[in-house]
């Protein structure tokens, strides 16, 4: 999923915006609900999916995949955009598996906005210190 961002965020920087996908309504999304809603009522709610996969059991996943990005009005102004440019990205993922009689087994989704630095601006130290302090021995 980082290495799409990047790919959109240097389409942005070179072209000013770009989008992947459709938005979803997350009021539809939480419609959704497991064992109840059907393979054809999450179509009717929010529409075909961009990708459909099946297993070897007879299950069916629906994936549905939205990202958007925007680059900062900054980054096109000389000196100012290689401190202060970069990109607004906003992405949307929703993955829904059936079960074989066509009802929703398992749901699973994600909204997430990031703030994309270019120039001297693109130093940052991500702090994962939950997963540390609980890795395995």
């Amino acid at each position: 999923m980082k290495n799409i961002l990047h790919i959109i965020a240097l389409a942005v920087l070179l072209c000013g915006c770009a989008s992947v996908g459709r938005k979803l309504d997350e009021s539809k999304v939480d419609q959704i609900k497991k064992g109840v809603t059907t393979r054809d009522q999450v179509v009717q709610l929010v529409g075909s999916p961009d990708q459909i996969t099946r297993d070897g059991f007879g299950r069916v996943m629906f994936q549905y995949i939205y990202s958007r990005a925007t680059t900062k009005p900054s980054t096109f102004i000389p000196i100012v955009g290689a401190f202060t440019g970069g990109a607004d990205v906003q992405s949307q993922m929703l993955m829904v598996t059936f079960d074989t009689n066509n009802a929703v087994s398992d749901l699973f989704s994600s909204y997430e906005v990031n703030e994309i630095n270019s120039g001297v601006n693109t130093g940052s130290a991500v702090q994962m210190n939950d997963v540390e302090a609980n890795k395995r021995q």
